[in-house]
Parts: C-alpha cells; structure tokens; sequence
C-alpha cells in the first residue's frame, strides 16, 4: 500500500507538471509546475480505496507466484533433480514472473488514468489496458527507452560511487584491515559499497520509469482531446512534444458537418479538460 501511495504521488505530480502552463516564466527557468502534495491530497481523499485494491491485486499475485515457486522446488526435490520436472517447474516460474510483471505494468497505468480521469481502479484499468494496446508501439518504445536509461544511470552510479570509495580506501590505508595481517583488503568494502550504491540508485531512478509512462499517457490523452476538439491548446504542451502535436494537427481537424451532427463533442472535451484541470 505503501508503494502504490508513492507510485500515485509520483503520477500527480507528473500529471500537474505536464498540464501546467508552459508559457509562463517561472523563477526557477524550468517551464512548468508541479504539485505532489495535491498527490498527497487526492490519494487520501478521491483514491485511497482505488489504491488500497491495486495493492491488493498485486499481493495476491505475489503470492500465487510464491505459491507457485514452493510447489515447483517440491515437486523438483521430490523427483531427485529430473530434467523434465526441472524444465516444467522453469517454464512454470518464467510465465509467473511474466504475468507478475504484466499485472505490475497494468497496475501502473490504471494509477495514471485514475489520476486523469477521476474514475475507479477497475474502470481505470480497462481504459488503460485499451489505451496501451491501441498505442503498443509507443509504449513499447517508451519503455524500451527509459529501460536502457534506467539500467546505464544505475551502472553509472554504482561505479562511480565505488571508485570514489575506493579511492577514500587508497588515501588512508592503515585505517581498514580485515586480514589482520595489517594488509587492508579493498574487495568486500568496495562490492557493498556498489551494492548499496546500485539499490539507492534504484530507487531515484524508479522515478523516471514512472514519470515517462506518465507523460506519455498524458501525451495520448492529450492527442484524443486535440483529436475530438479540432483544435490543440499548446499553452501546456512541453515544447519536446508540442512538435508531434503541431504536425498531426491537420489530421486532428473536424469537419463542420461532423460537429453539426454530434454537438456534444465540445460538452465531452470540456468536460475531460475539468478533469484533467
């Protein structure tokens, strides 16, 4: 519960960030506002049961791969080691893992269309999962993008953080010996030092994954509003992605007859411009 309630926090405050005027010089040079502790706010207020049944869905799912992972190793020492039972027990613990991270995914972006539109988990997840699989590609991009990223931020870290450790080691070696034969030893110091450095960095750059689902997800919604309005308000549009908003614009344009026949269109824009406000 702990986790989804930082995962939402993370949500709002990208959703604010990007519907945020862009044109408004702000003190601090950085186009756009964001406010997490309206996060805060509508997890306690509008989501907290939303919330609490998406954390229950994923435990449920950890314990059925858990579950699953105990009856494997059973079932494997029971038959002494057999090769086919360990091969069934490996495809049994792959296609867990993989659902678990799908239901993960999934969880993720019904928070981010609960935070847009308003709605519940359950309605928010079936939007989501149309959402996503409408848009595949991008999604598979995105997150293929940020992966890469995300993994050489973390190396990143966790190296330089070690050789500055390792360095600190170098610069007064009769302070740390662990052999007792007053020969320091530099291995164990220098892998926890990567171990922890690697997890913390982690758990910063887990901010990232989650911001760019969100930008993208705002991105479409965006895209969908500018598609059933005939017109596109780039005073929040970051400038990285107003270009592919501006380039589509003659594509988004409805015409006239379309809008005589169905004059509620402007009542649906409006009324998904409140939600997102």
């Amino acid at each position: 519960m702990i986790h989804a309630l930082n995962e939402y926090c993370i949500i709002v405050s990208t959703c604010t960030w990007y519907f945020s005027r862009k044109d408004i010089p702000d003190d601090d040079g950085i186009p756009g506002d964001s406010d997490i502790w309206k996060g805060f706010w509508w997890s306690y207020r509008y989501n907290f049961g939303s919330l609490a049944f998406g954390s229950a869905v994923l435990t449920l799912v950890t314990l059925l791969k858990d579950m699953i992972s105990y009856l494997g190793d059973a079932a494997l020492a029971s038959t002494g080691g057999n090769p086919c039972t360990a091969c069934i027990v490996c495809c049994c613990d792959c296609i867990m893992n993989c659902f678990d991270r799908c239901v993960r995914f999934l969880n993720m972006n019904a928070y981010i269309y609960m935070a847009l539109s308003g709605d519940g988990f359950c309605i928010s997840a079936m939007h989501s999962f149309l959402v996503v699989l409408k848009n595949a590609a991008k999604f598979s991009f995105v997150n293929s993008i940020a992966g890469f990223f995300m993994i050489l931020a973390k190396l990143t870290i966790s190296i330089l953080t070690t050789l500055a450790a390792y360095g600190i080691l170098m610069a007064w070696p009769d302070s740390y010996d662990v052999d007792g034969d007053d020969q320091p030893g530099y291995l164990l110091p220098c892998l926890t030092v990567f171990v922890l450095s690697y997890v913390i960095a982690a758990m910063f750059i887990g901010i990232f994954d989650i911001s760019s689902n969100t930008i993208l997800m705002c991105y479409i919604w965006d895209y969908e509003i500018a598609k059933s309005g005939g017109h596109l308000d780039a005073s929040h549009i970051p400038a990285t992605l107003n270009k592919f908003l501006k380039a589509q614009e003659g594509d988004l344009a409805i015409p006239e007859e379309d809008i005589a026949a169905n004059p509620a269109a402007a009542e649906e824009v409006a009324e998904k411009e409140n939600l997102i406000s």
